[in-house]
């Protein structure tokens, strides 16, 4: 038999191989090229998430200010409190210039109806103070309650995009983890074939060595051939 056939068998097998191995380098960069991009997208979302809970700080700051001071005016953070948050409201710049002006108000009024020492007048000046203090301890509650629901919307915006962060991220390691099995099986798949060929390869050759030999292919040791060790001289 001619040896060409072989011969291109070899180099068909060699180059098989070598293909083989630079689509499987292939396959190796993709994947890798994925895993990065999706890495990035990652970062990135990262990224946005600190910043936006960087800009929202101030207002979750000033709503847990506020929460807290609701806290000390209505008694949930102990009786010692409430009376610290009433008297700071009382020594407030506020409260005092209220209770100057009104106060001012009703003396000019009962001096000038003549009854500057009667007991409507101390009672009035009594009431006024409550009033006062309650008219303050009432805008104070507003003031508070404004900052506490202007924290509490920053917390939901946060947990909104905390949400939002996860969901991007997951989907992210979701994409990573089919790039790294596509990846897998492919070269998986590569490497049957080159196995697969390598196997062709050795049943050609051994076909075409054994299928050479004088006698018709039979194996050495076979009868009828001129290896054979029956017939004949």
């Amino acid at each position: 038999m001619s040896p060409e056939p072989r011969a291109l068998g070899i180099f068909s097998f060699i180059g098989g191989l070598i293909g083989g191995g630079a689509e499987k380098k292939g396959i190796k960069k993709a994947t890798a090229a994925q895993v990065a991009g999706q890495n990035k997208a990652i970062a990135e979302q990262q990224r946005q998430f600190d910043l936006t809970r960087s800009d929202f700080a101030p207002y979750l700051e000033e709503g847990k200010q506020g929460l807290a001071g609701l806290g000390d005016l209505v008694g949930t953070n102990g009786n010692d409190a409430q009376g610290a948050a009433i008297a700071a409201l009382q020594a407030s710049p506020f409260y005092q210039s209220l209770f100057r002006n009104g106060e001012e108000a009703l003396l000019q009024n009962a001096s000038a109806t003549g009854g500057m020492r009667g007991g409507n007048t101390q009672r009035g000046l009594a009431d006024f103070g409550a009033d006062t203090l309650s008219t303050t301890i009432q805008q104070q509650m507003a003031s508070l309650g404004g900052l506490a629901g202007m924290g509490l919307g920053a917390t939901g915006q946060i947990g909104a995009f905390g949400a939002n962060k996860a969901n991007q991220i997951g989907a992210a390691y979701g994409n990573i983890g089919n790039a790294q099995a596509s990846g897998a099986l492919a070269k998986a798949g590569v490497s049957s074939r080159m196995w697969q060929s390598a196997g062709s390869f050795l049943d050609d050759a051994v076909s075409a060595i054994f299928g050479g030999m004088p006698g018709g292919g039979g194996m050495p040791g076979g009868g009828g051939g001129s290896f054979g060790f029956g017939g004949g001289t």
